[in-house]
């Protein structure tokens, strides 16, 4: 993959996660995850990376039976990194464009958490 190809893989991803765990924090689905939880918010972005990056995938149906895929050692090496640049391009899009808009609103709002 080119680099620019990797990173724009990685911001997809990123983006995904960060928007998708801010929407389940909005809706109540998650009642855990609150701004107020940064280590366990990170927990779960660490998780999420892991999952996307070292390509363990699981197929098939209740019916015909389940197929979990697990890479070799080798690419499960390379999937680490990956992960760690994953996390990387999560805690970047967090601290870049969620987090500036959540103190815009705390301070709009007599400076309440969100």
């Amino acid at each position: 993959m080119t680099a620019m190809g990797d990173l724009g893989a990685h911001v997809t991803t990123g983006a995904m996660l960060v928007y998708g765990l801010e929407y389940l924090k909005r809706v109540g689905w998650c009642p855990w995850l609150r701004a107020e939880t940064r280590l366990l918010n990170r927990l779960v972005s660490v998780g999420y990376a892991l999952i996307v990056s070292v390509g363990i995938t699981v197929t098939g149906d209740a019916g015909s039976g389940w197929v979990w895929y697990i890479p070799p050692l080798s690419t499960l090496l390379i999937g680490i990194f990956e992960a760690a640049k994953q996390f990387t391009a999560q805690e970047l899009i967090w601290d870049g464009v969620v987090a500036p808009k959540r103190v815009r609103f705390q301070l709009a709002n007599g400076g309440g958490t969100v």
